[in-house]
């Protein structure tokens, strides 16, 4: 079913479901870059360490950039509204206020969480901060802000699945593209 589904998509349907999956999860994408604006300060894990003796996390998690990146991704998703508002879009906007900031809130914070149990990966993996890890550091905000708007009632009013296959190729080129735009405004250490 889904083969034929995708069979039938042309040049401008795809371009379609590209862009509104970059829109629907802006919300999603835009957190880590308010944590690395925005963060510094103390540690989420206040520098323990675990039971293999690695820090937890890592001094590149903060409670400040936690904060920020959460409050950041909300801030986004309510810009979203504002513009589909005024545009006349029917994305976010065609849904009811409550179910709009349970998808919005969902995916800012699955984003943040998701980014945070890539790093526990890491250090358990043993690698330093700022390694670049292929598919982890693309993937690992994506699929937990995608799981905790799952739980939303309307997710698949809006996440169908071309637009979750569309996200899910769209995003490792984006994170390279604005980690690489990051990294040449200075405010990233390393172009991943």
């Amino acid at each position: 079913m889904v083969y034929e589904e995708i069979q039938t998509l042309d040049f401008q349907s795809i371009i379609s479901t590209v862009a509104i999956a970059i829109w629907l999860l802006l919300p999603a994408y835009t957190p880590n870059n308010f944590a690395v604006v925005f963060g510094g300060g103390k540690p989420i894990d206040l520098g323990r360490k675990f039971i293999d003796g690695k820090r937890i996390l890592g001094n590149g998690k903060t409670i400040r950039g936690l904060f920020a990146g959460i409050s950041g991704g909300i801030v986004t998703a309510h810009s979203q509204l504002f513009l589909e508002n005024i545009l006349q879009i029917n994305l976010y906007s065609s849904l009811e206020y409550s179910s709009f900031i349970h998808i919005a809130v969902s995916l800012t914070i699955g984003a943040m969480f998701g980014d945070i149990i890539g790093s526990f990966i890491k250090r358990r993996a043993g690698f330093e901060r700022g390694t670049s890890v292929p598919l982890l550091d693309q993937m690992d905000f994506l699929v937990f802000a995608l799981l905790l708007a799952s739980f939303s009632g309307v997710f698949s009013v809006l996440f169908t699945p071309h637009v979750i296959i569309a996200g899910f190729i769209t995003t490792p080129l984006l994170h390279i593209l604005t980690n690489f735009i990051a990294y040449k405004l200075g405010l990233k250490n390393v172009p991943w």
